[in-house]
């Protein structure tokens, strides 16, 4: 018996082992310290203060999409990575140390202010969850722990600013920190846990033109040398079409911009470069801070808001899927005696003619030909009931719709077959007077079948008060110049309310209906481009006219 475990299961056990928050505390370590080295690259010498401090916006991003049991684990893991890169400064231990705290102090009210309203990982696709980022994260947050970190200076004795400086300066950094750098982490961190989609060729080179665009502009403007004291404001609006094309793409795609965009600006104004070049350090740093401000909480905003209503078109998309589906399926039910009756005689024919073929066989006198014919029989039989299955599977199967080059004519054909059934048992005569060679028409077939099967049915039902003698459904095609008609007639009593009214969701004349048929048939028409209309016969009855756009004759 071998005693070392397989490579594959000792990797397992490892797994095992492992603490679920370790990933994520060294991912935090390693980029807070990054995030570090990058607030200094963004300093403006000789002012203390970065004029973009990521490392308290990456901690809190962290938290903001951590579990809460797991934020004290995230929170040491910052320790070390804060002391690796603040003590290579030559900044003293105990205002390290104080500096740790504040940072901290600022990750954690952050956090905690959004996870009182937002329950889980925040996700910025809704203005809600926004807005409490803005209020909590990127300004609540900052705000309490510059006083904090300004008291902490004053107490250590670091450095000769005033107070209230000192909160300034710190607030503004680390407002712009939060503004940049949380939202650019929580959008790609929940593009990163979403259900994977095939991405089109045509939106990767979309985004390459972006971005490749946006960081031309951003060169030009803020890394170059500005020969002019001061630049034209018109200097400052350069990148906005390439913001608003992003705000377009997304709430991931706009953050990236906006990161983008702030690190060329900070980065030209650190080197001499840009139109916020030329004043003190504090002056640019503080210009800057504001401008980028400005520019960031709009752009933001206006990407979550059409992400929201994204999303919200899609879900009504998927609920009017839904109930087209759940209305289909009812409307089948309702049919359910007739199409059983409609099963019943091919089975029954079946039955009969298998019997006979016994009957023979036993008797030992079995003509082949008769055999021959009765199996033919049999066939023929079973090809009519898998036709009418295959109608109630496609009816009832839900999914996206596939449009499809179809034949109108052949279209009614269908449909009458499957209500067959249910006509006869009500004592209906159906006569269909259908135009030869109509011209063709692209649509979901599954979709024009319910809206024709929805219209027959609601005529059969309107003639159930009807002498049987009367009880007449006609059903025409026609076409005339580009546009295919079909006209479901009856001769019930008709109706009493004007047309608007009997397309209004939720109005129906019977006992036990939804009121959904006509409205959801109207809205399947009218997104294949045509017209659902309903009128009133002078003789009695009704007529629902399907107006469709025609293909063109090859």
């Amino acid at each position: 018996m071998d005693a070392h475990p397989a490579p594959a299961n000792l990797v397992q056990a490892l797994r095992l082992r492992l603490p679920s928050w370790l990933p994520a505390a060294l991912a935090v370590a390693v980029g807070y310290y990054l995030a570090a080295r990058l607030g200094f690259a963004l300093t403006l010498k000789p002012h203390p203060i970065s004029t973009l401090w990521p490392p308290n916006a990456l901690l809190a991003a962290a938290l903001l999409l951590a579990q809460t049991r797991s934020w004290w684990w995230l929170l040491l893991a910052a320790l070390p990575a804060h002391l690796l890169a603040e003590l290579q400064s030559g900044v003293p231990t105990a205002m390290v140390l104080g500096w740790y705290v504040s940072n901290c102090g600022e990750a954690l009210i952050g956090a905690a202010i959004v996870r009182a309203f937002v329950q889980g990982p925040l996700r910025l696709d809704s203005l809600r969850n926004a807005a409490i980022f803005l209020l909590g994260t990127a300004l609540a947050a900052p705000l309490v722990s510059s006083f904090v970190d300004a008291a902490l200076v004053h107490l250590i004795g670091w450095g000769d600013a005033a107070y209230w400086e000192l909160v300034r300066a710190r607030f503004f950094s680390n407002v712009l920190a939060e503004l940049t750098i949380v939202p650019l982490i929580v959008t790609w961190a929940a593009v990163a846990t979403s259900t994977p989609h095939e991405t089109r060729p045509a939106r990767y080179a979309e985004s390459a033109a972006l971005f490749t665009g946006l960081l031309l502009v951003c060169v030009l403007v803020f890394d170059l040398p500005h020969r002019e004291a001061h630049a034209s404001p018109a200097v400052y609006y350069a990148p906005l079409p390439f913001l608003l094309w992003a705000a377009a793409l997304g709430p991931a795609a706009s953050a990236s911009a906006l990161a983008l965009m702030t690190i060329a600006t900070i980065w030209g104004a650190v080197h001499g470069l840009g139109p916020f070049a030329g004043r003190t350090p504090q002056d640019t740093a503080r210009e800057m801070q504001l401008f980028l401000t400005a520019a960031t909480v709009p752009m933001l905003l206006l990407s979550v808001a059409l992400a929201e209503r994204s999303r919200v078109e899609r879900e009504a998309r998927e609920q009017r899927r839904q109930l087209t589906h759940l209305s289909r399926v009812a409307m089948l039910g309702e049919l359910s005696g007739g199409i059983a009756h409609q099963l019943n005689q091919p089975l029954t024919a079946i039955l009969s003619n298998a019997q006979a073929a016994q009957h023979y066989l036993a008797n030992k006198n079995a003509d082949p030909a008769l055999l021959s014919e009765i199996l033919a029989d049999i066939v023929a039989a079973d090809k009519r009931a898998g036709d009418v299955i295959e109608g109630l599977r496609a009816l009832f199967k839900r999914g996206e719709a596939h449009f499809e080059t179809l034949d109108p004519n052949r279209l009614v054909r269908e449909v009458l077959a499957l209500a067959q059934g249910d006509l006869a048992t009500r004592g209906i005569e159906v006569s269909m007077r259908l135009q030869p060679n109509l011209p063709e028409v692209r649509a979901d077939r599954v979709q024009l079948e319910q809206v024709l099967l929805n219209l027959v049915v609601n005529a059969a039902e309107a003639m159930r008060a009807c002498p049987p003698k009367d009880r007449l459904l006609i059903v025409q095609s026609t076409a005339t110049a580009g546009r295919i008609h079909v006209n479901v007639i009856d001769r019930g009593s008709g109706f009493k309310v004007s047309p608007e009214q009997l397309f209004e969701a939720f109005y129906t004349t019977k006992p036990q209906g939804l009121g959904l048929g006509l409205s959801i048939s109207k809205s399947i028409v009218t997104a294949h481009g045509g017209r659902l209309r309903a009128t009133t016969r002078r003789g009695g009855g009704a007529a629902f006219l399907v107006t469709l756009p025609a293909l063109p004759k090859q």
